[in-house]
This record gives structure tokens, C-alpha cells and sequence, in this order.
């Protein structure tokens, strides 16, 4: 008896070696693509966000956190990765509500123009690659990919294995970063602006869109929270605005507010001249035009707690600190 428990103990301990220098050797070889958006994420103490960013990159290029809190006392965070359409941000918030109970989600519905549940398998893999490995991951997996791909999103190395020859000092630090999942650009690319629509017109939703916006919003009914539907300045998906008009009519359903920066950016004197890094994304002097908008808008129509004289906040401060020195603009 004596020796079968020796024999136990040895074989789970071989198995846990096992699996932690597996799991070291598939960090440190995996793309770290938008890893410092994502990661520090997880860093944030357990339920001191009040409201929640949960989109693509048109959120992490035009909404800062740090601006938020140090104008408004907001707690916040962009938990969003590039081209992620509606099916992954539903994943992207049951992830998020594993550590946080926020007060307030606000949803990008730029991709209710996409009638997939990913975009590229390169920027499927930047959202689950940095996603921590829950139930919620594996769900995710099993839901948006088909049998023959799921394995490499399992195990990020059948993926990335011949990656260490491009390896760097960066792929063994541990990644950081002050900016609370924003992307922060100070790049300038002139733009013409969107042409001119009305509430009229209107295209119907995709059906795969649909499905996932409503799951994400009886998620949220169900928990209590919040949402504020949002669409950040952007030319080139010009074409497809009226689809995004077609958002209005599932806001008005569930009794929600929903904002269009495409379709009246004036309200927040949004320049195409100066404003946009690309076609698709703000630089830093938009996204202070939209921050600075949502920010107004959020504390008058939600309550949602000022945290700058909150002591338990202070490692904010300390954070906002950083990002001062860190970012000029």
C-alpha cells in the first residue's frame, strides 16, 4: 500500500512538472500579438471595475481608461482585441465577469456588419490565445471553431513550435503596461468623412450577429448590468452604416442607449482631417473627442461610483501616475 501511494505521489508530481514547463515553453513560444492589451487584465484586483470595454480595436483605439478615472473617477478597463466580431466578444465578456462585476458594459457593435463568428484565424488566435485557460476558454473553442482547428487553439504550440527562432527578450519578461487596454497612437492618416446617412437607412442584421448581440445583452439583463451600445468613428466601413442603424431597433427592444459616432461625429467636433491613425481607427486626438464624450455621457445617464477619493483606488493614482510619464499627447 505503502508503495502505490510513493508511486502515486511521484506520478502526479511528474504530471505537474509536466504540465507547468509545457505550459512556460507554450507562453514564452506563442505570438505575444496585443498581449499587453489583454494580460494586464488579469492583474486588476478582483471586482474594482465599474464598467467594461468589450469590443475590437475600434474600442482600444478610441476609448482611454486612464483619461476616464482622472476626469471622471472611472473604473475601467478596454478588454478587447483586434477584428473581434460580436460571437467572440460574447466569450470576451463571460471571461471578463469571471474576475469583475461591473456596473456598466459598453459594447462595440461595429462587427454586427459580419455575418461570421471570427474574422481571420490570425486575429482569432490574438483573442484566445491571451485568454486564460477557464471553461469560458474551451466553450469559446468549441463554439467558434470546427473540429479540424480547435486543436491549435488548445495548444497554442502545434501552432507557434517553430517560432523560436524569432525569439527576443521580450517573449521571457512579464508584460505590463498603464494604459487599461487602450492603444495609444499619436500616427495621423487625413481622411474623408463618412457620407451622409439617415435613420432611414437601414439593412436588416445578420442573423449570426443578432444571435450573438442579443446573448451578450441577456447576459448582461441577467447579471444586472448595465450596457451602452457604441460604434466608434470609422470611414472605411462607410458602406456598411446602415446595417449599424439597424442596432437601433434591438436598443429600443431591450431599452437601451445606443451611440453612433459615425453617424453624427459634429456633436463631438470630430476632425477626419487630424483625428484618425488609419480609416479604421482613431489617433490620441480623437480618442480624447470620444473619451471626453463618453465620459460626459456615462456620468449623466448611469451611476456609476467617482473612485478618485476612494483609498482602495489609490493604486490608480499611482498608475495614472505612469501613464503620464509614459504617454505624451
Amino acid at each position: 500500500m505503502k508503495i502505490k501511494i510513493q508511486r502515486l505521489i511521484k506520478a502526479v508530481a511528474f504530471m505537474l512538472i509536466f504540465v507547468i514547463l509545457f505550459s512556460g515553453a507554450t507562453y514564452i513560444l506563442r505570438n505575444k500579438n496585443e498581449a499587453n492589451i489583454v494580460l494586464p487584465f488579469y492583474d486588476e484586483p478582483k471586482n474594482t471595475l465599474d464598467v467594461l470595454f468589450i469590443g475590437s480595436s475600434h474600442l482600444m483605439c478610441s476609448v482611454y481608461p486612464m483619461e476616464l478615472y482622472d476626469r471622471y473617477g472611472i473604473a475601467s478597463y478596454v478588454f478587447a482585441s483586434s477584428a473581434q466580431l460580436l460571437p467572440q466578444s460574447y466569450y470576451q465578456l463571460k471571461e471578463a465577469l469571471r474576475f469583475q462585476s461591473p456596473e456598466m458594459v459598453v459594447l462595440d457593435v461595429s462587427s454586427v456588419i459580419y455575418d461570421t463568428k471570427i474574422s481571420t484565424t490570425e486575429y482569432a488566435h490574438v483573442q484566445i490565445d491571451n485568454m486564460s485557460f477557464s471553461p469560458v476558454k474551451y466553450e469559446a473553442i468549441l463554439d467558434l471553431f470546427d473540429s479540424g482547428s480547435r486543436l491549435e487553439y488548445v495548444f497554442n504550440i502545434a501552432r507557434f513550435h517553430s517560432r523560436w527562432k524569432e525569439l527576443g527578450l521580450y517573449d521571457f519578461k512579464p508584460i505590463t503596461s498603464c494604459t487599461k487596454g487602450a492603444y495609444v497612437s499619436t500616427d495621423c492618416t487625413p481622411c474623408l468623412p463618412n457620407r451622409i446617412i439617415s435613420a432611414d437607412d437601414k439593412y436588416e442584421l445578420f442573423p449570426t450577429a443578432e444571435k450573438y448581440l442579443r446573448k451578450i445583452l441577456d447576459l448582461c439583463r441577467q447579471e444586472n448590468i448595465e450596457v451602452l451600445l457604441f460604434n466608434a468613428p470609422s470611414v472605411e466601413e462607410h458602406d456598411s452604416l446602415p446595417r449599424c442603424n439597424a442596432v437601433n431597433d434591438i436598443a429600443e427592444e431591450y431599452g437601451l442607449n445606443y451611440i453612433d459616432l459615425n453617424f453624427n461625429p459634429d456633436i463631438i467636433g470630430f476632425d477626419p482631417s487630424s483625428d484618425y491613425r488609419d480609416p479604421w481607427h482613431c489617433n490620441a486626438k480623437g480618442a480624447m473627442k470620444v473619451t471626453t464624450y463618453l465620459g460626459d455621457f456615462i456620468v449623466s445617464n448611469y451611476q456609476i461610483p467617482d473612485r478618485r477619493s476612494d483609498q482602495s483606488y489609490s493604486f490608480w493614482n499611482e498608475q495614472l501616475e505612469e501613464y503620464r510619464n509614459t504617454y505624451n499627447y
